[in-house]
């Protein structure tokens, strides 16, 4: 068919819209958008058309020759169903909650439980399993075929591909003892509602997390097209609730009446997402959800104290003192997966800095962020690790096997506790820990071994976010040894009788540290944001890399005007910079840029934007700050 004829059909409605557009421009129609397209308008469809298109409508639901599960690797399992569909073999299979599985051995096992003579032209659907949402569940299934002509192979399967309750003897179904014959072709998705026509059955749709053992074969014996409905454990709604009522236990909602109330309105919040997520359709064209859970319900007290403390008045001098206790407290709160009221303070102290973040960010940027240093080596670092004082057990934070919660964020990097529980990290660390070390200045570190045969080991350091401290001098030199990645960089100050006192790690006030030197590019920016900010003392300083567009100066490269950022990107080996220059620069940058300076509102706008990347490094524990403190 002619290009100008498809043209003319398509501006007439009598082909669907085309898939993509080549590089002559020209449209281009994938076959299962064609085929797809003739079985819709009732069309013939080719007897080589993509499946399940060239497949008859079924006329009476087909028949289930077998359902059970099938072994994979690691001890895991899938479920799987078998019918029987106009001579050919379509498998339903759907992996088990909490199991780290691929797909294509799902597949691979499904087809292994047919009998060798049904194996080719056999077909494999499985459904993408997604958390609840607004949007439903995804009306697609992931789509496997064999080949028509295959012929069995002699190899034996491996043991996880043989069945863990061999069933009996069934027409069409046999023990297997080879490999699926032909290879496995991925296929792409499908909807549901094509396989349920060839089926003549619509098909289960599961969220993640719901696919217990239980709950399948609940479902699958009940063989309803309706969702069994199941207790919360799979939205945030059950975390949410048990967070709130563990503060209430313990009085914060009058000690700290700032905390509560934000955490009151992220409940709120959360009670209102999942109640639209499950209330929202469980049934369709060709599906069904298979099981959902209860809408969630609030207990009675808990939703009124939430609902009077959600409409009180931000007061961000009370939250700020309230930010120092909360932040105190929960430090030395021994860590606990399960632990509801550790966790609800740290989420109350995230919201109450996201709160604060723009208007006092001094108050807020008092706490470190875990830097993670895996090349530690050279004379800076070997002068930082000098003054290291290794912590005992009956240290608070000294003891790996009953850890506080500020050491747990330590060893697995600021992870949330749901990532640590389900990844083990904890646990990981532990094995990889070398010792517990504190500097100078109370900040914790961790010596983790590498893992790598040409490191040594890990550092892993509580990195300060704030600004440098008091006591820097002219004679202060900033400093960073030769590295192949991100390093750690150092402010050294001789003492008065002339020793050196211990390394002061250079903040980057308002994130976490990622200084790179020794070549022109975006990651050395964030050193130079650190130090003007430093140097400065100003933390929209340099906001959105002002600072170095308007040090360019009028034709010349983006960054050439600046002293500072000449002295980052040219240094090679070792950084050695005097903090007086560093002053002295970033204010003759700060000069410069004012020829171009900002109205009043547009830095406005820049201590805004800045604040919104400060509202950023607040999420570095995965919980979400509240809309209202993104601006």
């Amino acid at each position: 068919m002619s290009t100008q004829r498809l043209r003319v059909l398509h501006g007439e409605g009598r082909l669907p819209d085309p898939d993509v557009v080549d590089a002559d421009g020209q449209n281009v129609w994938f076959t299962v958008t064609i085929d797809r397209w003739l079985r819709a308008t009732g069309r013939p469809v080719p007897e080589d058309a993509v499946w399940p298109f060239g497949w008859a409508d079924a006329t009476q639901p087909a028949e289930v020759i077998w359902a059970g599960n099938v072994v994979l690797p690691r001890g895991c399992a899938a479920a799987i169903t078998i019918f029987d569909c106009v001579g050919h073999s379509i498998v339903y299979a759907v992996g088990y909650a909490g199991q780290d599985v691929g797909r294509d051995a799902i597949a691979e096992a499904a087809v292994a439980r047919l009998a060798p003579d049904r194996r080719p032209g056999a077909v494999v659907v499985q459904p993408y399993l997604l958390d609840p949402g607004a949007d439903g569940p995804r009306l697609h299934l992931e789509l496997w075929r064999t080949p028509e002509h295959a012929e069995p192979s002699p190899e034996p399967l491996p043991g996880f591909l043989h069945p863990a309750h061999p069933p009996a003897a069934v027409p069409g179904l046999a023990a297997p003892r080879r490999r699926p014959t032909g290879a496995l072709q991925h296929g792409g998705s499908v909807l549901a509602a094509e396989v349920a026509r060839v089926l003549g059955r619509p098909l289960p749709l599961w969220w993640a997390g719901t696919t217990t053992p239980e709950t399948v074969r609940t479902v699958r014996l009940l063989d309803r097209p309706s969702p069994l409905r199941i207790r919360d454990t799979i939205t945030e709604w059950p975390g949410t609730v048990a967070r709130l009522s563990a503060v209430v236990d313990r009085s914060v909602h009058a000690l700290y009446p700032q905390a509560f109330a934000l955490l009151a309105r992220e409940s709120r919040a959360v009670h209102r997402d999942v109640t639209a997520a499950l209330t929202g359709p469980t049934t369709g064209d060709g599906w069904f959800l298979a099981a959902a859970p209860e809408p969630p319900v609030w207990p009675a007290a808990l939703e009124q104290q939430a609902a009077v403390a959600a409409a009180r008045g931000f007061d961000p001098d009370i939250a700020a003192t309230e930010l120092d206790r909360l932040a105190e407290i929960e430090a030395v709160l021994p860590w606990g997966p399960d632990d509801a009221y550790g966790a609800a303070l740290h989420e109350a102290i995230l919201l109450l800095r996201g709160q604060l973040a723009a208007g006092h960010p001094e108050r807020v940027y008092t706490f470190p962020v875990t830097y993670s240093w895996p090349d530690a080596h050279g004379p800076i670092c070997d002068e930082y690790r000098r003054h290291l004082t290794r912590l005992t057990a009956a240290d608070p934070h000294g003891d790996p096997v009953h850890p506080t919660r500020r050491l747990v964020r330590l060893l697995t990097e600021d992870a949330t506790d749901a990532v640590i529980a389900r990844h083990h990290l904890l646990d990981r660390a532990r094995e990889r820990l070398i010792d517990l070390c504190q500097d100078p200045d109370g900040r914790l570190v961790a010596r983790l071994a590498s893992g790598t045969s040409h490191l040594a080991d890990t550092l892993l350091i509580e990195w300060p976010t704030g600004m440098p401290p008091a006591g820097w001098t002219a004679q202060t030199v900033i400093a960073a040894d030769r590295t192949h990645c991100a390093t750690g960089l150092f402010a050294l100050t001789p003492g008065p009788d002339g020793a050196l006192l211990p390394p002061q790690p250079v903040p980057n006030p308002g994130g976490e540290p990622g200084f790179t030197f020794g070549y022109d590019g975006a990651s050395p920016a964030v050193l130079y944001r650190a130090l003007v900010r430093c140097a400065l003392g100003e933390w929209d300083a340099a906001a959105g890399d002002q600072g170095l567009r308007s040090a360019a100066g009028p034709g010349q490269g983006r960054h050439s005007g600046s002293q500072l950022w000449q002295q980052i990107v040219t240094s090679q080996g070792a950084l050695r910079m005097p903090w007086a220059d560093v002053q002295r620069w970033a204010h003759a940058d700060q000069r410069t840029s004012t020829a171009g300076a900002p109205t009043a509102s547009e830095r406005g706008g820049l201590r805004q934007s800045d604040a919104q990347r400060n509202v950023k490094a607040t999420e570095i524990a995965g919980i979400p700050v509240p809309a209202e403190a993104r601006g």
